[in-house]
């Protein structure tokens, strides 16, 4: 296993933060998030979290490096639980207590409106260290999980490479917009 190449996009007041297990070595080798296969943006596009198609090469960029293919202009970020393991068998990837608390901190001290934990992993490992009682094949949302934060915390499956039908994910993610589409008219 290699250290990841990949930057994560992360910063204060994120409208959504995603988070998934560690970098894929397709990703780790093109340079960008999600760059192997389309499902990802397919999903936030039918789900009417992005407004126009994007490329997977580059996609990363345009939606968490800038935000105008967002919806309402919202901001997204990207990090990975395990950031520096490369390596595109999630089956190999054991996330520690130290990358649980790593993304807490990092969480805490950014403040994102939404967390989106996923991967199957990272929804059991990172629950499990804040002890937080989840069913472990239930998805959706989670609630406000860290003390004196008002991040709310949702899961997601995976993208791909599962047998969850992309119909329940992109139910996800609506449900996530219409989450902060609420939270943000009290604003």
């Amino acid at each position: 296993m290699e250290e990841s190449k990949l930057k994560p996009f992360v910063k204060e007041g994120l409208d959504i933060l995603f988070v998934p297990l560690n970098p894929a070595n397709g990703s780790d080798d093109n340079g960008h998030y999600f760059s192997v296969n389309q499902a990802f943006w397919n999903q936030l596009l039918a789900s009417g979290l992005i407004t126009e198609n994007v490329d997977k090469l580059y996609a990363d960029d345009e939606i968490f490096g800038k935000n105008e293919k967002n919806y309402k202009g919202w901001f997204y970020g990207i990090t990975d639980l395990v950031p520096n393991v490369v390596n595109s068998n999630g089956k190999d990837i054991n996330p520690s207590d130290d990358d649980c608390e790593h993304l807490k901190e990092l969480i805490k001290r950014n403040s994102p409106k939404v967390v989106v934990l996923l991967h199957g992993t990272v929804k059991d490992k990172f629950l499990a260290y804040m002890g937080v009682k989840f069913d472990k094949n239930k998805y959706g949302e989670i609630g406000r999980i860290i003390e004196n934060c008002s991040t709310m915390f949702y899961a997601v499956p995976f993208p791909h490479g599962n047998n969850i039908e992309k119909e329940t994910k992109i139910g996800h993610y609506k449900a996530i917009k219409g989450y902060l589409d609420g939270l943000l008219q009290k604003d």
